[in-house]
């Protein structure tokens, strides 16, 4: 089962990486054909939800958050700061996977200095 369910996360972790792809590429299309397609995007991306669902398989980002030991998360480019810098969460590169709970992969992020107004708290 648990071999099982690493198939999963890979096949979802790929799937949101080629959506990602998607989102970047709409926004370089023109008017009604961007609207389109975002609209494609969208949708298929709320069905990936939706199957993850049924899986009780969840993906999260960290988007916007502050970066420590709490979230299963990897930042590639840590070491361009100071240890004593609050960080944030800049952009997933990979999202994290978690099953009812249980940490499946850890995300993989780009991370950029807090800003004056976030506490670490």
């Amino acid at each position: 089962m648990a071999n099982e369910l690493e198939n999963w996360a890979n096949l979802a972790i790929d799937y949101w990486k080629l959506l990602r792809s998607c989102e970047r590429i709409s926004d370089n299309l023109s008017g009604d054909r961007s609207e389109r397609f975002a609209a494609q995007v969208r949708f298929s991306s709320g069905r990936l939800a939706q199957h993850l669902s049924s899986l009780e398989v969840e993906l999260a980002t960290f988007e916007g958050q502050i970066f420590g030991p709490e979230i299963p998360a990897v930042a590639i480019n840590h070491d361009e700061f100071d240890d004593a810098e609050p960080l944030v969460v800049d952009k997933a590169i990979e999202p994290a996977i978690i099953c009812k709970g249980q940490v499946i992969h850890s995300a993989r992020v780009a991370v950029k200095k807090a800003e004056n107004n976030v506490s670490r708290n």
